[in-house]
């Protein structure tokens, strides 16, 4: 059985990822301790899928194309930074603002893989944000201080979704597009 590696995602442009990071990498971190990640991956995930037969993939497919909100572009903005495992920072993201689209587009993802027998639903409350950086090493809180009091106020639009493949490698992951939904 061959599987792929596969997400579900919003795209960032590509001008806004650059400049986020831009930001990101002049803040006085222990970056010896952190890995950022690549600004060309920057993204935020509606579902993570994980090893997906491929020959489900076209059912997959056919399943995303029902999803509809009848948007043109979805606005999406950054709230504030966040620390995932605080008490042992593992990741450093930023958050997105509630918005009721997103909120209703995570949903209706979930119902047609779910009713489609694609994916279980998730057990936990969706959570928007865009990944930054991986901690590699142990590191204390207050090291961290610059991105917890670090503001950016960053809005970006999306007009589709993406059916993504992440390859591990050495490097780092790799993501390729497979397909792409509007909205």
């Amino acid at each position: 059985m061959e599987t792929k590696r596969l997400f579900i995602a919003l795209p960032v442009d590509p001008i806004i990822s650059r400049d986020i990071m831009k930001k990101f990498s002049s803040l006085d971190l222990p970056w010896e301790k952190i890995k950022p990640v690549r600004s060309e991956q920057i993204h935020l995930t509606l579902k993570f899928l994980g090893e997906f037969k491929i020959e489900n993939i076209p059912d997959l497919i056919d399943s995303l194309n029902k999803v509809k909100l009848g948007l043109k572009d979805l606005e999406l903005s950054i709230d504030q930074t966040q620390i995932f495992s605080p008490d042992r920072p593992k990741i450093l993201n930023l958050g997105i603002k509630n918005n009721q689209n997103l909120q209703k587009l995570y949903d209706q993802i979930e119902d047609a893989l779910f009713d489609d027998g694609l994916a279980h639903k998730e057990g936990r409350r969706f959570s928007a944000h865009l990944t930054l950086a991986r901690i590699k090493k142990s590191l204390q809180l207050d090291e961290l201080t610059p991105f917890n009091t670090w503001t950016i106020n960053k809005s970006f639009y999306t007009s589709y979704f993406e059916l993504q493949e992440s390859n591990l490698t050495k490097n780092g992951p790799e993501y390729t597009s497979l397909q792409t939904f509007d909205l």
